[in-house]
C-alpha cells in the first residue's frame, strides 16, 4: 500500500514507529515491511526520514533497526506541560451546569488534599466553605477517600498515623478499621462519600483521577447541602461523576479503561 496524501503518510509514518516500539530487538526492513503491510519502499523511505531525525537508528552490524529515545523524551516534555487545572476546567464546568452543585478538583499533598480548583453552582442554598488552597485531612474528605482507595493498606496506615485524627463533626472516622471498612467499599464502588464527616450539613460525592502513569494525580467532586444529597442522589451522581472523572484522566494521558 502506497500513501495516496500527507494525512496517510502521517498515518503510515506512525505505523512503522508503533511497530518498532514494540520489537524489543529491533525489525530489518523486510520484517518491518511484513508487519506494517506496506511497500518496501515506503518503509524504507520512512526509516530514513526517522534515522535523519533521530528518532531511529540502524545498527551497523545487523542493519536492523530500532526506536531511539529522542521520542521519549519528546514525550516527557509533554508531560511536564500537562496542566491538571487547565484540562479539567471545562469539564468541571460543564458538570456544575449538568448537575447544579459544586464541583471540587484536589490534590493529594502528603496526608492531606489541597483544593486547586472549583466550580460553584448556580443553585441556591448553602455555600461550600472550601476555597482554593485550602488543605484538609484525607481521612474525612470524599476526595481524600477516593486516594485514600486507591493506595495499599500499608500506605493508607501510614497516612493515618501521619494525620491529626479528630472530630470534625459527629460523623467523622476516628479509627483505622473504620476507615480502612469504608475504603473496601469505596473501591467496589469507585466512587467515596463524605457524610457530613467533614462538615455538617454537607455530603460529597467524589472519585480519583489517574494520569499517564497510571498513578492518582488528583480527585473530583460534587457538594451539596445535606438536604439536596440523599442516598438516590447520590446514586444519581455517579455515572456523570465518573465520566467526568474520565474526561480529565485522558486529557492527563490515563490510557486506561
Amino acid at each position: 500500500m502506497e500513501e495516496k496524501g500527507p494525512v496517510q503518510a502521517l498515518d503510515r509514518a506512525f505505523d512503522v514507529m508503533e511497530t518498532l516500539c514494540g520489537a524489543r530487538d529491533g525489525l530489518a526492513l523486510h520484517e518491518l515491511t511484513a508487519a506494517t503491510g506496506l511497500h518496501k519502499s515506503t518503509v524504507h523511505r520512512m526509516l530514513q526520514a526517522l534515522v535523519h531525525r533521530g528518532y531511529a537508528a540502524q545498527d551497523r552490524d545487523t542493519g536492523r533497526y530500532r526506536m531511539t529515545t529522542r521520542l521519549y523524551a519528546l514525550t516527557g516534555q509533554v508531560v511536564e506541560n500537562l496542566d491538571l487545572v487547565q484540562v479539567a476546567r471545562r469539564p468541571m464546568e460543564e458538570l456544575s451546569r449538568q448537575v447544579e452543585e459544586t464541583v471540587h478538583l484536589l490534590v493529594p499533598e502528603g496526608a492531606e488534599i489541597v483544593y486547586v480548583h472549583k466550580v460553584e453552582a448556580d443553585a441556591p442554598g448553602i455555600r461550600m466553605f472550601s476555597r482554593i488552597g485550602m488543605h484538609r485531612p484525607m481521612y474525612c474528605t470524599g476526595g481524600g477517600k477516593a486516594i485514600l482507595a486507591c493506595m495499599s493498606d500499608e500506605d493508607v496506615s501510614r497516612v493515618w498515623n501521619e494525620s491529626q485524627i479528630q472530630s470534625y463533626t459527629p460523623r467523622t472516622i476516628l479509627t483505622l478499621p473504620a476507615l480502612m471498612g469504608e475504603l473496601a467499599q469505596v473501591r467496589a464502588s469507585g466512587v467515596a462519600v463524605d457524610d457530613e464527616e467533614n462538615e455538617l450539613g454537607v455530603r460529597c460525592i467524589a472519585a480519583a483521577i489517574r494520569d499517564y502513569s497510571g498513578q492518582v494525580c488528583a480527585a473530583l467532586s460534587i457538594s451539596a447541602p445535606l438536604t439536596r444529597m440523599s442516598d438516590e442522589r447520590l446514586s444519581a451522581l455517579r455515572p456523570v461523576l465518573l465520566e467526568t472523572r474520565d474526561v480529565i484522566a485522558h486529557g492527563m494521558g490515563w490510557t486506561g479503561a
